[in-house]
């Protein structure tokens, strides 16, 4: 059983880990078509090109490797949904930075929000 208090997250080659990571989430998404032909009752729909994005949230530290980010960077990141032990899986790929929302409450700890969108695959190993 995959605990997500185990989990990971590393943003560069060489791979760094983020520290004080809360959060993340991979989105995969595909445009569909649909068609039919003249007889048919139901229509058939198919999957053309595929996309994944996400985000991480992280407490905000200014020492932290995550504040070097910018809008526009291309890095790779490895998602680990339950550590990096031997035989838990992982996602990777490579992204391109598209959002950096910074935030805070009296009643709380600043946070960092990371999107991003991919630049190719989304590999699962």
């Amino acid at each position: 059983m995959l605990k997500g208090k185990d989990g990971v997250v590393k943003f560069g080659t060489p791979a760094a880990a983020l520290g004080a990571v809360q959060n993340w989430n991979v989105d995969e998404q595909s445009d569909t078509v649909s068609g039919w032909g003249m007889g048919d009752e139901y229509e058939n729909t198919f999957t053309t090109i595929k996309r994944w994005s996400g985000s991480v949230e992280v407490y905000l530290d200014f020492a932290d490797s995550s504040d070097d980010l910018a809008i526009g960077d291309e890095i790779a990141v490895e998602l680990y949904p339950g550590g990096e032990s031997s035989g838990s899986g992982y996602f990777s790929g490579n992204v391109i930075v598209t959002g950096l929302a910074r935030g805070s409450a009296k009643d709380g700890i600043p946070n960092l929000n990371i999107n991003f969108r991919n630049q190719g695959a989304l590999v699962k190993a």
